[in-house]
């Protein structure tokens, strides 16, 4: 691995990013966030104030040393999907699983009941046809394009079906009322990348990136450092170009403070 110069903080970091952007490319991976990283070595100058928070905070530490400083240097070009389009996107998505989820769970009662009804009817109201399905049948129908099925778990299935008869097995009705179950259990989803205040409020360019990515250091789930956010002078320098702002649009401290003050308990004072 390329060993890193450590002139400065700006030099330090300008460095690892051409070292990260140089290895995507030559891999081939990840060529969605070529430009974003191109420009942020560009215009490293003006991410100074970021970049002297950064080894301040974790020091010169490459990879093998503190992951630290690495995680949030790529948090910072992967923040590029905090744009507006992308923000609206993962938005109107999310509504759409919502209702969708609410849609699933009704029509799933409801053929959970019409095919109680039709049992009745065929059990008791001399009705016949040629053939019944069972829930092996529905698993091995759904199952017949799938070959790693056919090939393990088919003859295993097939062998249970004739084992067991219907009273072990759950009815048709159970199993699609289950769906119902599932779905009702987990009525309020949440979004891996974007925090419900994203998700749930109205699309500003300025407010949904600084709450989505502040947003990421509060996760237990990832590997940022939960002790750490840039400040409001550093975040107003991170957004202008990650969101390659024109001058005549391009945010200030003061704009991210009121955000931060509004919607975090928490916050980082320049």
């Amino acid at each position: 691995m390329k060993k890193l110069p450590k002139d400065s903080p700006l030099v330090f970091c300008k460095a690892f990013i051409n070292r990260e952007l140089e290895s995507n490319k030559c891999s081939g991976i990840l060529s969605s966030y070529w430009e974003v990283m191109e420009r942020i070595i560009e215009r490293a100058d003006e991410l100074k104030s970021a970049f002297d928070e950064l080894v301040s905070k974790f020091g010169y530490s490459d990879k093998q040393q503190n992951a630290n400083l690495w995680m949030t240097l790529e948090h910072i070009w992967l923040s590029v999907d905090y744009n507006k389009e992308d923000v609206i996107k993962n938005r109107d998505d999310y509504r759409e699983y919502v209702i969708l989820q609410k849609e699933i769970i009704d029509l799933s009662f409801k053929l959970a009941k019409k095919l109680r009804r039709q049992t009745e009817l065929s059990n008791y109201s001399g009705i016949e046809r040629e053939d019944c399905q069972f829930v092996d049948d529905m698993i091995h129908q759904a199952s017949e394009a799938n070959y790693l099925y056919e090939h393990h778990l088919g003859p295993k299935m097939k062998s249970l079906g004739n084992k067991y008869d219907s009273k072990y097995w759950p009815s048709r009705a159970e199993v699609i009322e289950a769906i119902g179950n599932f779905e009702r259990q987990h009525i309020e989803p949440t979004h891996t990348e974007l925090p419900m205040t994203v998700i749930e409020g109205r699309a500003t360019d300025i407010k949904d990136f600084v709450l989505a990515f502040d947003g990421q250091f509060d996760k237990h789930s990832n590997d940022l450092p939960e002790d750490f956010k840039f400040s409001n002078n550093a975040m107003a320098d991170i957004i202008n170009i990650i969101l390659d702002f024109p001058p005549e649009k391009m945010t200030t401290p003061d704009a991210i403070r009121i955000v931060r003050n509004r919607y975090f308990s928490k916050i980082i004072v320049d």
